[in-house]
């Protein structure tokens, strides 16, 4: 967990997914979805850490997963039954996005054809732009409406993240003067 010290943002090369499930087949079904969008982006290797999403109700599971998800890419959930979010996983993802070494993040949603993300989706996109992350809405929808919508909200997501103060910016900015007699022209 994060003792409230900001985390040290990590670059690595490898593309990390942790992959948010309520259903073995789906999650493959998800976990194909990953390795194609990353290879789409460019990103030659892939690193999916899949957790069945109820086992993070339990505090051991819930803080495993937290370890293995802080250096994440995308968080990924790919619900086949679940319709909306339960209190537990809310607050699971609320410490993540708070203790997250990867700023520029992002949070995605995956389901299963013909199954509704209506509620999940008026959950997730605001919680995204709240905690500063990248909303990528339904990564397998076939609609053609909801996938333009998802384009708009990732455009209009990025840019309210141009123009939004970091907190390490208005850290930097609300910080004492610089130090004097160090110029040449003083």
């Amino acid at each position: 967990m994060n003792s409230g010290d900001p985390a040290t943002p990590t670059v690595t090369e490898t593309f990390k997914t942790v992959l948010l499930y309520d259903d073995v087949a789906w999650a493959r079904v998800a976990r194909a979805a990953v390795s194609r969008i990353a290879f789409e982006c460019g990103q030659t290797q892939t690193s999916v850490v899949p957790w069945r999403a109820d086992l993070l109700e339990q505090t051991r599971f819930a803080e495993a997963a937290l370890a293995e998800a802080v250096d994440a890419d995308l968080i990924l959930l790919a619900p086949a039954r679940t319709l909306f979010l339960p209190v537990w996983l809310n607050r699971w993802l609320d410490v993540w996005a708070t203790c997250r070494t990867v700023p520029d993040a992002a949070v995605g949603l995956l389901v299963p054809p013909g199954v509704s993300d209506a509620v999940l989706r008026v959950e997730l996109e605001p919680w995204a732009r709240r905690n500063g992350l990248t909303w990528l809405g339904d990564l397998g929808s076939d609609d053609a409406t909801a996938a333009e919508a998802d384009a708009v909200a990732t455009n209009r997501d990025l840019a309210w993240r141009e123009r939004a103060v970091s907190p390490v910016l208005r850290e930097i900015m609300a910080g004492p003067a610089p130090y004097r007699f160090f110029g040449l022209n003083e």
